[in-house]
C-alpha cells in the first residue's frame, strides 16, 4: 500500500506540470497573432523575480477611464468609475494586422469584433495579463537597459475568449550588440 502511495505522490505532480505545459503549449500556437509596441519599464513590482514589467500600447488613445459613459448600465445601477473600481473591460480591433484599430468596448458585446482582448482598468490602465515577461537572470539589465531607453515589439496570441498569451518579447538590438555597446564605452 504504501509503495502504491508513492508512485501515486510521484506521478501525480509530473501529469500535472504535462496537462499545464501543454494547455499553454495549445494556446501558444492556436488563436490569432498580434504585434504591440511595448515602451518604458515599470518599476511597481520589485519583488517579481526574473521578470521584466513594461506599458503595452494596446491601440486606443484614450485612456480606459473615460469609458464610463460608454458602458451600458442596467437597471438601478449605479454608474462606474473605472478609477475606482476593477473594471473588466474590452478593447476591440476592427482590423487586427493593426494594432492601431482599436476602441475600448464593453466587454458584454463583443460579438461584432474580430479581435478582442478581455483585461481589467486599473486606475487608468488597461492590463490584460502580458505585461510581463520572465527573463534569463544573466540578461536582466540588458532588457531593463534596452525597453527604458529604446523600447520593443511583443507578440501575441489571442484566443477566441480575448485571452492574450505571450509568444515573444523581441528587442531592437540583441544581447551582444548591447554588451558591445557597453564594453566600448
Amino acid at each position: 500500500m504504501r509503495q502504491k502511495l508513492l508512485i501515486v505522490a510521484l506521478v501525480f505532480p509530473i501529469l500535472g506540470l504535462g496537462l499545464i505545459t501543454g494547455i499553454r503549449a495549445y494556446k501558444a500556437s492556436s488563436g490569432y497573432e498580434m504585434k504591440f509596441d511595448v515602451k518604458g519599464y515599470d518599476p511597481r513590482d520589485l519583488l517579481s523575480g526574473h521578470y521584466v514589467q513594461y506599458r503595452v500600447d494596446y491601440g486606443p488613445i484614450a485612456e480606459c477611464d473615460e469609458l464610463e459613459d460608454t458602458i451600458p448600465l442596467k437597471e438601478n445601477e449605479e454608474p462606474l468609475n473605472a478609477k475606482e473600481n476593477n473594471l473588466e473591460t474590452c478593447v476591440c480591433y476592427s482590423d487586427p494586422s493593426e494594432p492601431t484599430s482599436g476602441y475600448w468596448k464593453s466587454c458584454d458585446s463583443v460579438e461584432s469584433c474580430p479581435v478582442f482582448i478581455r483585461g481589467n482598468c486599473k486606475y487608468g490602465r488597461f492590463e490584460a495579463g502580458i505585461e510581463k515577461f520572465f527573463i534569463p537572470e544573466n540578461k536582466s539589465r540588458y532588457y531593463d537597459s534596452v525597453l527604458r531607453t529604446q523600447g520593443g515589439e511583443l507578440t501575441v496570441k489571442i484566443d477566441s475568449g480575448g485571452q492574450a498569451s505571450i509568444v515573444d518579447l523581441i528587442l531592437p538590438i540583441s544581447f551582444e550588440q548591447w554588451q558591445s555597446s557597453k564594453t566600448g564605452q
